[in-house]
């Protein structure tokens, strides 16, 4: 029989077949605890991840011992399992994902162990026939850059160049009903990397992001509180509400739900974190809740109100393989 994870019961209450209870870090929100769901396959952090209908798809990231993988992994959010899939063309971490129907793009990234080098591959990846399909590749080799999708175009901006130090402002997009060129749009505001990308109502957010890489690591300065926000229908950019304190490495757990934007752990300068900040469509951020630990480049999804939080590395660039839950009620929880 197969088996029910997820069940809503009086007072919106989170139901997981199997889940444990997680504690808290002091200061989460107790109106809606976390659970401890199935574990990941392996431990990663790092990794690129996209939520399509009641699957987390996470690709590539680091492992144990900052080792790129190879490995696709899908967690069934109802079943509460994972099953492994089609490996990568390459190991390859530092790229982002976005969905696009029953298939997932994912762009550019360091290749091939660390530090690796930066590359310009696209990658389709086929949902219903498990398999990759390559893609007009970028202008040029990127790392650490956002990919969003709006209408039919796909945008990746921004990014490491192929010295992992230099930060691009350069924005590219590519319509994927014409030529299969990417063209040029306007370009970032302010380069930088490793941010949270996400698509709102037509335009995309660019959330915090650092400046530069291997030569600024663990140095005051590096994690950016920003917020860009880009129109396509004037290729232009403005400014967003920034961010309570500097913030990155959340690229894979910026999400949207009920038209409000969620950026779930990531770090701040040299501390992890734990925190989970919300933007609704009008105001400023707000902190909604406490994950049970602080994490740097977690993945995230949501399902119908159900947050999951997988992988992450705890402290330093050692990853766990945990994986939490919780309800979010729009209105009772957060504005």
């Amino acid at each position: 029989m197969r088996a029910t994870t997820m069940c809503l019961v009086a007072a919106a209450a989170l139901c997981v077949y199997g889940a444990r209870p997680a504690r808290a870090q002091q200061g989460a929100t107790a109106a809606a605890p976390w659970q401890t769901l199935e574990e990941m396959p392996e431990a990663r952090w790092e990794m690129a991840s996209a939520m399509v209908g009641g699957t987390l798809y996470l690709f590539g990231g680091y492992g144990a011992g900052v080792q790129s993988s190879r490995h696709v992994d899908a967690f069934e959010v109802a079943d509460n399992a994972w099953r492994r899939l089609a490996e990568l063309p390459s190991a390859i971490t530092h790229m982002n994902a976005v969905a696009d129907g029953r298939s997932v793009w994912l762009a550019g990234g360091f290749k091939d162990g660390y530090p690796g080098h930066a590359i310009d591959e696209v990658w389709r990846y086929d949902i219903d026939d498990d398999r990759f399909v390559a893609a007009p590749p970028l202008p040029e080799p990127r790392a650490g850059g956002g990919l969003a999708l709006v209408g039919r175009s796909l945008h990746y901006i921004g990014g490491l160049m192929s010295d992992r130090d230099t930060d691009s402002s350069d924005h590219w997009v590519l319509d994927l009903e014409g030529s299969g060129n990417w063209t040029n749009a306007a370009p970032m505001p302010a380069p930088r990397n490793q941010f949270g990308t996400i698509s709102r109502d037509g335009r995309i957010y660019l959330t915090g992001g650092q400046l530069g890489h291997d030569s600024r690591n663990g140095k005051p300065g590096l994690d950016q509180t920003r917020v860009d926000i880009y129109d396509p229908s004037t290729d232009s950019w403005s400014a967003g509400p920034d961010l309570p304190r500097p913030h990155s490495h959340a690229e894979g757990s910026t999400l949207l739900s009920a038209g409000r934007i969620f950026v779930i752990g990531g770090r701040s300068e040299t501390r992890n974190e734990s925190t989970i900040w919300v933007l609704p469509r009008e105001g400023e951020w707000s902190l909604f809740a406490e994950l049970p630990q602080s994490l740097t480049a977690p993945a995230a999804g949501m399902l119908d109100g159900l947050l999951v939080v997988a992988g992450g590395a705890p402290s330093g660039s050692t990853p766990h393989a945990m994986v939490w839950a919780r309800r979010v009620e729009p209105g009772r929880d957060y504005p």
